[in-house]
């Protein structure tokens, strides 16, 4: 059994575990009725919080007072069918923003006011499963608040997804990342004037490297050695015989060092540029209006 020590709201209380260690308790009418003291079955909690107590409860405490019951249950559903479909663990401080965003998403189209997001392409592309979990959430939260949010809010709902996996490590890594990512694909592309095959499995392994190269760069992982070569036998091959695809590298190498500053090891090139080497190979010449 878990007691009470403070009531947020009638789906939230702060409460002391059996271990005498205390959480927050999320759960549908968990709370209600509830006073200091009184006891709460664990089997009637949807989900106990037990890292940085602290912190998220002031958090929780202060959007409480600000922000109606209904969105926390709508913020809850949402993660938790994303838990399910994207098959991973999201950071409890999804709870927080995704709240805080809801309210606002809804209240500002309630108003008529819109918000542009610019990077809703790259988004959709990038974080393809995020991106198809949030507009369920769009569908769903347009049914709960008789509201139509325009597809716009589906990226900014991914974006937290992924700041969430990221384990919260902050939403303009993640809008970083997938910038990074989304030029280096039109830096190839344009280079090569082709249109890459996003069915292939050299696109998927491809796209797993980006995302990685780009986490790097986005959060300031440095190499000790970016001067140096580990294979330098793997350094001369690519150099040789993948000249045009190690030259892309290199562009794009330049792009990060003069956008964000972070200078790219040569092996971090020379990996770039064998899998640029294996994905070009699986495009097709762009098309008129695929060419910028």
């Amino acid at each position: 059994m878990l007691q009470v020590a403070k009531v947020l709201n009638n789906n939230i209380a702060i409460v002391v575990a059996p271990d005498g260690n205390d959480c927050i308790a999320m759960g549908r009418g968990i709370a209600f009725g509830r006073k200091h003291g009184d006891l709460i079955d664990e089997a009637s909690v949807e989900r106990l919080f037990t890292q940085r107590v602290d912190e998220l409860s002031g958090k929780l405490g202060q959007l409480v007072t600000s922000i109606p019951e209904e969105y926390f249950e709508a913020a809850q559903a949402i993660v938790e069918h994303a838990k399910l479909r994207l098959g991973r663990e999201l950071d409890d401080v999804i709870y927080l923003g995704l709240t805080d965003h809801i309210h606002f998403a809804v209240e500002r189209v309630r108003k008529g006011q819109g918000l542009d997001n610019r990077l809703n392409f790259e988004i959709k592309m990038v974080y393809g499963e995020e991106f198809e979990c949030a507009r369920t959430a769009i569908a769903f939260l347009n049914r709960t608040f008789d509201v139509s949010l325009p597809e716009e809010e589906a990226g900014f709902i991914a974006m937290h997804f992924v700041n969430a996996e990221t384990g919260g490590l902050g939403m303009q890594h993640a809008v970083t990342m997938a910038k990074i990512i989304q030029d280096s694909l039109d830096i190839i592309q344009r280079r090569f004037d082709i249109t890459l095959d996003e069915e292939s499995i050299a696109y998927y392994r491809f796209m797993v490297h980006l995302k990685f190269f780009a986490q790097r760069i986005s959060l300031s992982f440095q190499s000790d050695t970016a001067d140096s070569v580990r294979d330098r036998k793997l350094f001369a091959t690519v150099v040789r015989e993948y000249p045009e695809s190690y030259d892309c590298a290199e562009e794009i190498a330049a792009y990060v060092e003069e956008a964000y500053g972070r200078v790219v090891p040569d092996d971090e090139r020379t990996y770039l540029a064998l899998h640029i080497e294996r994905v070009r190979k699986d495009g097709h010449p762009a098309g008129p209006d695929e060419r910028g």
